[in-house]
C-alpha cells in the first residue's frame, strides 16, 4: 500500500505513458475504509474544475452556457492506473485510450 499525502497530488500535472502532459489533477475521489479512506480516482483534466461546479443547478446552467458539459479532456483514472510513487510527477500506467471520459454532469432534479 501507498501512503501518500493528498495535498502532494493535488493540482500536479499528469503525464501519459509517454510522457506527454494530459492534464492536472483537479479532484480527487476516496471512499470510507474503516478509520481510513481510500483513493478511488482521480479527475484529471483541463476542464475538471467545472465537473465540481455541476453538483448544483447555477453550475449546470454555467456549465452549459460554455458547453462545458460535454467537452472532451477529461478523464476519470482510477486509483491503480495512476503511478504515484513519485507525487510531484504523477504517470499513467495505461494507454489514453483505456481512461473513461467524465460525460455529461448527472440530472438534477427541478
Amino acid at each position: 500500500m501507498t501512503i501518500v499525502n493528498l495535498e502532494h497530488l493535488a493540482g500536479r500535472r499528469v503525464l501519459s505513458q509517454r510522457g506527454k502532459s494530459i492534464g492536472y489533477i483537479e479532484e480527487i475521489r476516496a471512499e470510507p475504509d474503516g478509520d481510513d479512506f481510500v483513493v478511488t480516482e482521480f479527475h484529471v483534466g483541463v476542464y475538471a474544475a467545472f465537473e465540481r461546479l455541476s453538483a448544483s443547478a447555477i453550475g449546470v446552467a454555467v456549465l452549459d452556457l460554455f458547453r462545458l458539459r460535454r467537452r472532451g479532456g477529461l478523464y476519470r483514472i482510477p486509483w491503480d492506473k495512476l503511478d504515484i510513487s513519485n507525487p510531484a510527477r504523477p504517470r499513467l500506467l495505461c494507454p489514453m485510450s483505456e481512461l473513461p471520459g467524465m460525460k455529461s454532469a448527472p440530472d438534477l432534479p427541478e
